[in-house]
C-alpha cells in the first residue's frame, strides 16, 4: 500500500481493532472494565466502540455474564483467510533457501490414514548425484518408518499410537527399517518431547534424515519437514547446527501460516 510517506490512520478503526486484538487465548471473554484497562481507553470512548463492534457481529456480548468475546464475524474472515494459505507455496521459498544453503533435498508430508502423504519437494539447483537415486516423490510411505510419520505419530496419545501399531503391518523395507514396537514407540515418544526426529537409512539404506513438525493457527500440527541427504552429510560434527536450521525453517513456515509460538 503507497501512503506517500502519509499518515492515513484512522484513530477510531485503530482503537477498535486495537480492542479486538485484545481477545486470544489468554483472554477470550473480557468485560467492560477489562477492556478499558487493558486498552487505555476510557470507558465511554470503549462502550461505543464496544456497540458498533457488537452490532456487525465482530463481537458478541452476554448479559448473564457482562462480558464480551469474539463474535461470528471474525470468524468468517478467519476461515477466508485460512482459505487462502497454500502450504506448498509458503512453504517452497523457505525449502528452497535450506536445500541451497545446505546441499541436500527437502520435504513436507502430511498424515493421510495411516500413511505419510508427501506433499512438496524441493531439491538444490544443482541436483546431487545421489539424490537422482531417490524415490520419493509427490507419494506414500508408511508412518512408523518415517522422520516426518513419527513427528505426525507424537501428536497422538500413546493409546493412539499403539492403535495404529496394531492396525498397519510393520515391514523392513531396508535391514536398518526398526519393525520393533517397543523401539518405534521409544522413538515416537522423544520426538513428543524434542519436536525433531529422523530417519536413519530406514526406507532407502542410503538416505538420512532430520525433521521438524509445522503448525498451524490452532496450534495444531498440520505436517512436517524434513532435510535429507546421504549419513555423512547430517550425521556429523555439523548436525547440531543443521539441527537448528529444520527448527528455524520449520518455525518460519509455521508462523507464515498463522502459528503464534
Amino acid at each position: 500500500m503507497e501512503t506517500a510517506g502519509k499518515d492515513y490512520t484512522i484513530a477510531a478503526v485503530k482503537r477498535a481493532l486495537d480492542i479486538l486484538l485484545l481477545f486470544d487465548r489468554k483472554h477470550p471473554k473480557l468485560t467492560l472494565t477489562e477492556i478499558s484497562q487493558l486498552s487505555g481507553i476510557g470507558k465511554s470512548s470503549v462502550l461505543r466502540i464496544l456497540y458498533t463492534l457488537c452490532s456487525q457481529d465482530f463481537l458478541y456480548y452476554s448479559e448473564d455474564t457482562k462480558q464480551y468475546r469474539i463474535g461470528a464475524a471474525v470468524y468468517r474472515l478467519g476461515n477466508g483467510a485460512n482459505a487462502q494459505i497454500d502450504l506448498r507455496h509458503i512453504a517452497r521459498k523457505h525449502l528452497g533457501r535450506l536445500a541451497e544453503e545446505t546441499g541436500m533435498v527437502c520435504y513436507i508430508g502430511t498424515r493421510q490414514g495411516d500413511k505419510m502423504l508427501y506433499i512438496e519437494k524441493v531439491m538444490p539447483l544443482t541436483m546431487p548425484v545421489w539424490a537422482q537415486l531417490t524415490t520419493k516423490n509427490e507419494g506414500t510411505q508408511e508412518l512408523y518408518s518415517t522422520g516426518i510419520g513419527r513427528l505426525l505419530l507424537s501428536k497422538l496419545s500413546d493409546e493412539e499410537v499403539g492403535q495404529y501399531l496394531d492396525r498397519v503391518q510393520l515391514v523392513k523395507h531396508t535391514d536398518k527399517t526398526i519393525v520393533d514396537r517397543d523401539r518405534l514407540m521409544q522413538i515416537i515418544r522423544e520426538a513428543r518431547e524434542t519436536g525433531i526426529s529422523g530417519n536413519w537409512g530406514e526406507n532407502e539404506a542410503f538416505t538420512y534424515s532430520i525433521c521438524a513438525p509445522i503448525y498451524d493457527v490452532n496450534h495444531e500440527m498440520v505436517a512436517a519437514m524434513s532435510l535429507c541427504g546421504l549419513k555423512e552429510m547430517l550425521y556429523n560434527d555439523h548436525y547440531d547446527r543443521f539441527v537448528k536450521m529444520v527448527r528455524d525453517t520449520a518455525m518460519k513456515i509455521s508462523k507464515e501460516i498463522g502459528y503464534l509460538p
